[in-house]
């Protein structure tokens, strides 16, 4: 076996091989180090790139919600203040009219219902025979006395109950197939129409 001479002092030689030995260590240390510091930078860059995509992504669809639920509220308000100012405008009309039937007389008043009357039995008798009066409960009184003493081409008979309206009648014949509106607001319908656009100029300008 062969003899290996070293030359100079063993430690020092050992020391000096075992600092190179870390040396290299370190460097790949240091090298692996950076790799992976390269690595997660990339990540994390990739992963905040991805959530400022989620986030903005998100707040488009919020805005969209807002913007739809804001159209919404405010087709909603459109839709009760346009309904709030009709219903004034009906109240406006309604006692408009109402003070129109309390002036008129009732000896005028009730010409005019008979009048009306006797205008539905000449277009209800190319029909029909007899037929239904339904009255508004303003007037069933006076509708009951003139459609008993009354004489008609077709034989009236007073329904039991009452319909709605501010003055006048219905008539309908017992099969249905013929009904005709003589109440004030469907025989006044053309000056009503005038009233209401001069019942909203007053109260809404």
């Amino acid at each position: 076996m062969p003899r290996i001479h070293m030359h100079g002092d063993p430690h020092a030689v050992a020391k000096k091989a075992s600092e190179k030995v870390r040396e290299e260590i370190n460097k790949k240390i240091d090298e692996a180090l950076d790799a992976a510091i390269r690595i997660l930078d990339a990540a994390k860059n990739r992963a905040l790139a991805k959530l400022e995509k989620d986030i903005s992504a998100i707040l488009r669809e919020a805005e969209e919600k807002v913007r739809a639920e804001r159209a919404v509220r405010e087709a909603e308000l459109r839709v009760a203040e346009l309904n709030a100012r009709n219903e004034w405008i009906e109240k406006a009309v309604n006692e408009a009219l109402r003070r129109l039937r309390s002036r008129v007389g009732d000896e005028a008043y009730t010409a005019f219902l008979e009048d009306m009357l006797k205008r539905a039995a000449e277009t209800i008798r190319e029909t029909a025979t007899e037929a239904v009066v339904y009255p508004t409960k303003a007037d069933r009184d006076l509708l009951e006395k003139l459609v008993g003493g009354a004489s008609l081409p077709v034989k009236f008979t007073l329904a039991g109950e009452d319909i709605e309206g501010v003055g006048g009648f219905v008539v309908a014949t017992p099969d249905g197939k013929m009904r005709l509106d003589y109440r004030l607001e469907a025989v006044l319908s053309d000056i009503l129409e005038e009233a209401k656009a001069a019942a909203a100029k007053a109260l809404f300008g």
